[in-house]
């Protein structure tokens, strides 16, 4: 018997088996983290952010938004569609791959 099966279970949720449906036909890990960005817009299709560093088209983000006052936070997968150089880094327009919902948004920024 291996150590594994002797740790307990600290899994606060159940889990699930899934059936033959049921698939990750992806898995891959965020490259490189380009630190804080600061959000200038929003919609529920998409943000614009500044960001330090260049990024390129069609690179995928994962961007965490949140308002802390509310207690929101969600993070968002978001594809850079243009880079705008700007005054101390790059305004970067994403969209996002599954649109906010009215919800969130309010949550966000109202």
């Amino acid at each position: 018997e291996d150590q594994m099966s002797k740790q307990p279970d600290r899994r606060a949720e159940e889990r699930y088996l899934v059936n033959a449906d049921a698939a990750c036909p992806f898995v891959s890990p965020v490259a490189q983290d380009f630190g804080n960005a600061r959000i200038r817009d929003v919609s529920m299709h998409g943000i614009g952010l500044l960001v330090a560093r260049r990024l390129e088209m069609g690179t995928l983000l994962a961007v965490v938004l949140e308002n802390k006052a509310r207690g929101f936070s969600k993070t968002v997968l978001a594809r850079v569609v243009h880079v705008t150089p700007t005054a101390g880094g790059f305004l970067v327009g994403c969209t996002f791959e599954t649109p906010l919902s009215y919800q969130e948004m309010s949550s966000l920024v109202l």
